[in-house]
């Protein structure tokens, strides 16, 4: 039985790893927004047929990663950009490929004009949501800091924050050794963000924060356990975390997207989250970006807190995400 009506949907190309370059030069058109897909695409070694698709193998204007969770991009118009969008029958025909391909507990995830045009047909085709977030304000952090004599952001958070330079200056990347500490943190984040413990759903997720690690991209504030400096022989929790969850070089600059940004719940409304996120993008452009990099992260709207953190920081808005959990 074809859930998506009588008519065929038009076929979609499915791309093989050689075949990138039309792909990329779409994500180009916005790399802040287009960073989660043009950073699976290229991490991932080998693929099974599907898995990467696109309404045209040269020159794309709309393309997917499908497998698992749903990650589209380009469905819908972007007059800004001078981009018309793929259409319906392209959204209808990424609907009825991913329909089978999607797991529960995966999502469908990425610029909200396209995650809408492709939930329209999924939903349609009788396919349930278990909470749908449509207004993710996608963030930027700023370039430079006037009337900082450094012109990094930490510098100028301390000058509020003074008590807390050991804040920047413990703020670092994990270490494999640390990966056994960094999990907890990790799962406790996913668990109050999305509602369930990653971990019971197999070995997938502690693979993944050992990968971040490995790579230098998970990033971590050591403490006492009660919010104050950890000594090198005494205690030591995880008070701050975050991650470049994606990252992309493109000829026209580099980008990165912070995800998991966690506090430990003792310690909010101390400024020990805004010194850690402030030395984290510091970090990320020495580490990743280069100084004139970019670096994003995107924040659910009910997130009154966390929102009010991004603003104080200088956070500015590049357009809006959206994400369907199933």
């Amino acid at each position: 039985m074809n859930l998506f009506g009588r008519r065929p949907a038009p076929p979609l190309v499915s791309l093989e790893p050689s075949q990138l370059e039309g792909l990329l030069d779409l994500c180009g058109l916005d790399p802040v927004a287009a960073v989660p897909l043009a950073h699976q695409v290229l991490r991932w070694p080998s693929w099974a047929r599907g898995d990467v698709v696109a309404d045209d193998a040269r020159r794309p204007a709309a393309a997917a990663w499908a497998t698992g969770s749903l990650m589209p991009f380009g469905l819908a118009p972007r007059p800004d950009l001078d981009h018309p969008g793929a259409g319906r029958a392209a959204a209808r025909a990424l609907a009825e490929h991913a329909y089978r391909r999607l797991t529960s507990r995966g999502s469908v995830s990425g610029p909200a004009g396209d995650v809408a045009a492709v939930w329209e047909h999924l939903a349609a085709s009788g396919m349930r949501s278990r909470e749908e977030r449509w207004e993710q304000p996608l963030l930027v952090a700023p370039r430079g800091v006037a009337g900082s004599l450094s012109g990094s952001l930490s510098r100028a958070v301390l000058e509020r924050h003074p008590a807390l330079e050991w804040v920047a200056a413990g703020l670092r990347p994990a270490t494999p050794a640390e990966e056994s500490l960094v999990l907890p943190a990790s799962v406790h984040m996913f668990t109050a963000e999305l509602g369930y413990d990653p971990t019971t759903a197999g070995s997938t997720y502690a693979r993944h924060v050992g990968w971040l690690v490995a790579s230098g991209r998970s990033y971590v504030l050591f403490d006492d356990g009660a919010g104050g400096r950890a000594g090198t022989d005494g205690p030591r929790a995880v008070a701050f975390k975050t991650d470049v969850g994606a990252l992309w070089s493109y000829p026209g600059g580099a980008v990165a997207q912070l995800t998991g940004v966690w506090t430990r719940p003792d310690l909010r409304g101390r400024g020990i989250g805004s010194v850690a996120l402030a030395a984290v993008v510091d970090a990320v452009r020495r580490d990743h970006v280069g100084p004139s990099g970019t670096v994003s992260l995107y924040v659910n709207s009910f997130n009154t807190a966390a929102l009010a953190l991004y603003r104080a920081l200088g956070f500015t808005r590049a357009g809006t995400y959206a994400t369907v959990l199933l």
